[in-house]
């Protein structure tokens, strides 16, 4: 496998390729820029896709795009090749209302999305474009674009369609996000929650000795602090956001906490919830019997402001989003591939077994997959600081066409290393 893909890296099209890339630099990011000035909070991609589309459409590409957005450059193979599958994701963190203002700090460009996934999409547009120029056709169909819905509240509204709605096949697929070498071949679990605690709330002192929503989910934080997460399989949570209250004399009747569980187990994610509910139940039990002595000294004296001394605090649980990933052995054919072409391309792989991206959901349903990072460096990702420096860039954007091109072949040249699994 190395030597034919040394054999590819060393072909005359490849090769004017490679060199196109590097003198198309500056254009990647001029793409990249205009891409990240366009809104695309998660689930509002639809100016940036259609932009991205144009993008694609100029170069000569057929294009498809779904109801949802999804947004692909269609390359056919020979009928019977395999399928592959490249993408970016289209959308960013940052709420329609943020300001998207171009800044330069020395070589850093910083635009709120200008990395987060902003530079995946405009590598994509590179790869395309230095595919045109070099007249190399894949030797098997290639789905080439960017996907929508891939971070926190999108909830991979993207991929999800693709292979959850229309029941997409492919072979093998790539997600291009994030800066550096690393190469991910595993998919974390992962599931986002809130858990809501109501009471009857009142006044702060005319009311005082009833159930505190606030308190309850104050002492359910603490108790979920204290949990210890399994060293294997990995393991995190989070308390992510908390909300409730109505002034500082009153006594909320509602406030809510969400949380982010993630595992490389999908059964570890589902009892490390399930226990973080239980704790919320524990505490809402605990925060009535704290007030039994109150209750039962100020019950009686205030019987004519209606004030429930006997209500307990209610609990309901809303799922925000969540996927099941999946592990694949860093020996498989799809990463040992991609090992390779890093090799080719010089660049040495840091591997990551597990992340959470767009890879996630073609893997939980046992569809090869794995993501490369872009070129170049960056820093404040999912922050308003978010910066990019294409320092030297382009050799990523070199690294991944040969990632794309190992994997389907090029006609004329070389056969698709990927092997014909998931297509009929």
């Amino acid at each position: 496998m190395k030597e034919k893909i040394e054999a590819l890296r060393d072909s005359a099209k490849v090769q004017k390729a490679l060199q196109f890339i590097q003198e198309d630099a500056d254009h990647i990011v001029e793409q990249q820029v205009e891409l990240a000035l366009i809104p695309a909070y998660s689930n509002h991609e639809e100016k940036k896709a259609a932009r991205f589309r144009e993008m694609i459409e100029e170069m000569g590409y057929e294009t498809m795009q779904d109801e949802v957005c999804n947004t692909f450059a269609v390359i056919p193979g020979p009928e019977g090749s395999p399928v592959v599958m490249v993408s970016a994701h289209l959308d960013t963190v940052f709420p329609l209302e943020t300001e998207l203002k171009y800044k330069k700090e020395g070589s850093r460009i910083c635009i709120p999305g200008i990395c987060d996934d902003t530079r995946g999409c405009a590598e994509v547009l590179g790869i395309l474009r230095a595919m045109k120029e070099a007249d190399i056709r894949p030797a098997c169909t290639l789905l080439i674009g960017g996907d929508v819905g891939e971070e926190g509240v999108g909830n991979f509204r993207g991929m999800r369609h693709i292979f959850n709605v229309q029941g997409k096949k492919v072979d093998a697929f790539v997600s291009i996000d994030g800066c550096g070498s690393n190469l991910t071949y595993g998919g974390v679990s992962d599931t986002q929650f809130r858990i809501i605690f109501r009471g009857p709330g009142g006044h702060s002192m005319g009311a005082f000795g009833i159930v505190n929503p606030i308190m309850c989910m104050g002492r359910t934080i603490a108790r979920i602090a204290e949990e210890r997460e399994p060293e294997d399989p990995f393991t995190i949570f989070n308390v992510s956001t908390v909300t409730g209250g109505t002034g500082v004399t009153s006594i909320a009747s509602e406030c809510s906490l969400t949380m982010d569980v993630r595992s490389a187990d999908a059964d570890v994610m589902r009892s490390f919830r399930t226990r973080c509910l239980a704790i919320a139940h524990e505490c809402a039990d605990e925060e009535y019997a704290r007030w039994e002595e109150e209750r039962k000294r100020l019950s009686g004296r205030n019987t004519g402001k209606r004030f429930d001394y006997e209500a307990k605090i209610t609990l309901d649980y809303e799922e925000i989003g969540g996927s099941i990933g999946g592990v694949q052995d860093e020996n498989c054919e799809i990463v040992t591939i991609l090992k390779n072409a890093f090799a080719a391309a010089g660049i040495e792989p840091v591997m990551r077994s597990l992340s959470s991206t767009d890879a996630n959901i073609p893997l939980s349903v046992g569809i090869p997959a794995a993501t490369i990072s872009c070129g170049g460096t960056s820093g404040g990702t999912h922050d308003i600081s978010e910066w990019y420096d294409p320092t030297d860039a382009y050799h990523g954007v070199q690294k991944n066409l040969l990632c794309v091109l190992a994997l389907t072949g090029v006609e004329g040249l070389a056969e698709p290393l990927i092997s014909k699994t998931q297509t009929a």
